[in-house]
């Protein structure tokens, strides 16, 4: 089931909720990112830091790092992302806001549980036995 993290009843409740997605969705790129530094992960003729979340996820599956399962979870997140800085206003900004609210907070959630799926790698390599279930799983 998808959390609401939103109620979208004005414009400016769409420009809040978009905030609070691209901080979250740059908060999980830094992870993403921590990730690959902590793998070694090397990008040809790039700096991880200004890799793209698709780079590292093709990267990561590449070296097998990643399952066939997490890559196209990931995938689909990133694709999520991608939407919501690329193409949003353009596509759905002038839909019902009850539309709205149910496509952003679907993308708030994605954008959560790829983070957990992250910290989760992070902590495996780290030694931690500390795990957070995933609507991935």
């Amino acid at each position: 089931m998808i959390e609401k993290y939103f109620s979208i009843n004005e414009v400016e409740d769409v420009f809040n909720a978009i905030g609070k997605i691209i901080r979250s969705a740059q908060e999980w790129e830094r992870d993403y990112k921590e990730l690959a530094k902590i793998l070694n992960i090397e990008l040809d003729d790039e700096h991880i830091n200004t890799a793209s979340l698709n780079k590292l996820n093709e990267k990561l599956k590449g070296e097998s790092k990643l399952s066939q399962k997490d890559y196209e979870n990931l995938k689909c997140v990133i694709d999520m992302r991608n939407y919501i800085n690329h193409e949003f206003f353009l596509k759905d900004f002038d839909k019902p806001f009850v539309e709205i609210e149910e496509i952003l907070n679907k993308v708030q959630f994605y954008i959560f549980e790829a983070n957990d799926v992250e910290s989760n790698q992070i902590d495996h390599f780290r030694g931690s036995q500390i795990r957070r279930p995933t609507v991935f799983d």
